[in-house]
């Protein structure tokens, strides 16, 4: 298993989300406090998910070039689950 370590505002991004797979989402709801944020665990097949899913709402501003704040949090969801993949 694969400890993600997330911000409450990342998790909230998830929550927040209707198009979390219920596999995933019982993965989100799952999360437990640690510190000032939390953690959610996920096996390798549900890190590969979670991470195309939250690449949808990685999107540039076609204006500006610059992340909105919701690709921000998706984004830093991304590298969470890479970084403890060990990716």
């Amino acid at each position: 298993m694969i400890a993600v370590h997330l911000s409450d505002a990342m998790l909230a991004a998830l929550r927040g989300t209707a198009e979390v797979p219920d596999t995933l989402l019982a993965r989100v709801n799952g999360a437990r406090r640690d510190g000032d944020g939390v953690v959610m665990t996920l096996s390798e097949d549900e890190a590969m998910a979670m991470t195309e899913m939250c690449q949808w709402y990685i999107r540039r501003d076609p204006v500006t070039g610059t992340l909105g704040e919701q690709a921000k949090l998706f984004d830093a969801i991304v590298t969470a689950i890479d970084d403890a993949a060990g990716a």
